[in-house]
């Protein structure tokens, strides 16, 4: 086996390969501003990013060295003038130093929208009555990314409920991990509430390299609440014994979800990864609110519908951890993909040990909940104490260089 990073590459050209997701060109398309019936001129301009000052806006007359006055019609006519403004952007000479200072805005925060993965505190393209609280910075270790319900904080593991529609079997999806990041984001289990963190080794924040031809995660990555693999469980498909979390789901919609949006999804069959020895269920998903999600059902439609994506899954799960310095992961059923119905008794299972766990009384991980029955009920007071205790929001941390480098592997 070969592992050779982008700069290692028998190749003429010196500069180093970096990878631009669709999503990152996408971003840098001027957003126009919006614009109401109460908004007036110079705030039309101060959206827009445009100065106010006449002598930016108006070009010099090259004879006189004089500003030009721009003479506009007043009376009736302004109505008019203020429609085609609202539609078409404002009718003024733009300075390029002004355009220059609105593309690096723009740029900028799109970018940072895209890197922190979330959606400015909404669930646009989730389940509307949760919200996302986020603390701390990101790519750090002091980085949360809370919940909260129409009453107050929620547990994403404990509260939100498994099923959408039990009939149906639609189920309610916790994003981690939108596609093509890298930062590696779980649910902290141990912890009260149970946010969403980067995980860490050695105290450092984890991050997937770029294996080519991939960027990151390359689907929209998270976990299925009020499931629960169970370590002391040996599994009699596997022969290994949980790995301790809620099951984790790869969503291959359209759409790239925000984290911790909660998404109501369809399962369409599921992969049995064995890491380091324990089982790690990968359910395969698509959202109910995906254009092709009527025409997906089972495995052998992802094929059809996704051609090449369940081979670039199974490839993704076995070398992903290799440029780290761990050997290839091995996956049960020789890399077989298991169907829908064989998924939904592998989450019907890993509920029940969830059910049996919250009522421990004395459990390895956090159980605080506001299910009834529960050993340890939620405390309102205490989690928003919880909360509070972390730090505020701040600024992203840079993240590593090595996020825009290609990884090459060779498999013998």
């Amino acid at each position: 086996m070969v592992v050779l990073t982008a700069a290692e590459q028998p190749t003429t050209s010196t500069s180093t390969i970096d990878t631009i997701s669709p999503v990152n060109e996408a971003l840098h398309i001027r957003r126009r501003p919006t614009i109401n019936a109460t908004t007036s001129t110079t705030e039309v301009q101060k959206s827009a990013g445009l100065s106010s000052s006449p002598s930016e806006m108006a070009p010099s007359c090259p004879r006189t060295g004089r500003r030009r006055r721009r003479v506009m019609l007043v009376g009736t006519g302004a109505a008019a003038i203020l429609f085609v403004i609202a539609f078409f952007g404002f009718p003024t000479a733009v300075s390029p130093r002004a355009i220059a200072a609105e593309s690096r805005r723009a740029s900028s925060t799109a970018a940072f929208d895209l890197n922190r993965g979330t959606n400015n505190n909404k669930m646009a393209n989730g389940d509307s009555q949760y919200q996302v609280v986020e603390r701390g910075s990101l790519f750090t270790l002091d980085y949360r990314v809370f919940i909260k319900g129409p009453n107050g904080f929620v547990s994403p593991w404990h509260d939100i409920p498994l099923f959408v529609d039990e009939a149906k079997k639609i189920y309610n999806m916790v994003v981690e991990i939108p596609r093509w990041t890298n930062a590696k984001m779980e649910m902290a289990t141990k912890e009260p509430l149970t946010p969403i963190k980067q995980d860490e080794k050695k105290g450092v924040p984890r991050f997937v390299h770029n294996i080519f031809p991939h960027r990151g995660y390359i689907w929209n990555y998270g976990a299925l609440p009020q499931t629960w693999e169970d370590p002391s469980h040996k599994d009699v498909n596997t022969n290994a014994n949980g790995d301790n979390d809620p099951i984790d789901v790869i969503e291959i919609g359209s759409a790239v979800q925000p984290r911790g949006a909660v998404v109501p999804v369809k399962i369409l069959g599921t992969l049995a990864l064995l890491d380091e020895g324990e089982t790690d269920w990968k359910l395969v998903a698509i959202s109910t609110a995906d254009p092709l999600a009527d025409k997906v059902n089972n495995i052998a439609d992802v094929e059809a519908n996704f051609p090449g994506l369940l081979k670039a899954t199974e490839e993704w799960f076995r070398i992903y951890k290799i440029p780290a310095g761990k050997p290839v992961n091995e996956i049960a059923f020789n890399g077989e993909f298991k169907d829908a119905d064989f998924a939904h008794n592998i989450i019907a299972e890993t509920h029940e040990f969830w059910k049996a766990l919250i009522k421990e009384d004395k459990p390895k991980l956090n159980t605080e909940t506001h299910v009834e029955g529960a050993a340890h009920p939620a405390k309102d007071d205490a989690w928003n104490k919880a909360v509070e205790a972390t730090p505020a929001l701040g600024e992203p941390k840079a993240a590593p260089a090595e996020n825009d480098k290609w990884h090459f592997i060779k498999l013998p």
